[in-house]
């Protein structure tokens, strides 16, 4: 059972090598959040008063940009999900993340991390310091 989650902002994109398909660009907005203020989190309006914040502080000029974002709670065992912990032996001590959340540095949309010893025991790489 996860003791943590985090909240996460996504924009869509259109893939421009592969026309129809799209894929998201996840910025962590709180890391390792504690599950007591999950209810908070979980609520439209929280979620509305985030996405209205990174939104209006995450200007965006690629062309393939679809104008679509959202918030999304991820918990902590997706969130540090290894290429190990999805393949096992096959990849066998391979501890990077299976999944970029923005796990491995304080990007643009960072407020707060909750626990940031927890970080740096998940993700070896983690740079501990503002991106932009």
């Amino acid at each position: 059972m996860s003791n943590t989650f985090n909240v996460c902002y996504l924009r869509e994109y259109m893939d421009p090598e592969h026309q129809g398909d799209f894929f998201y660009a996840y910025e962590t907005v709180y890391r390792n959040v504690p599950m007591k203020y999950k209810k908070k989190f979980s609520t439209q309006s929280m979620k509305m008063k985030i996405l209205k914040w990174t939104d209006w502080n995450y200007k965006e000029n690629a062309e393939n940009f679809q104008n679509s974002t959202r918030i999304e709670l991820i918990d902590e065992k997706q969130y540090y999900q290894t290429y190990e912990d999805v393949f096992g032996e096959t990849a066998a001590e391979d501890k990077n993340m299976f999944h970029d959340y923005g796990q491995q540095y304080h990007r643009q949309s960072l407020r707060k991390d909750f626990n940031e010893k927890l970080t740096r025991s998940k993700v070896p790489s983690y740079a501990g310091e503002r991106c932009h």
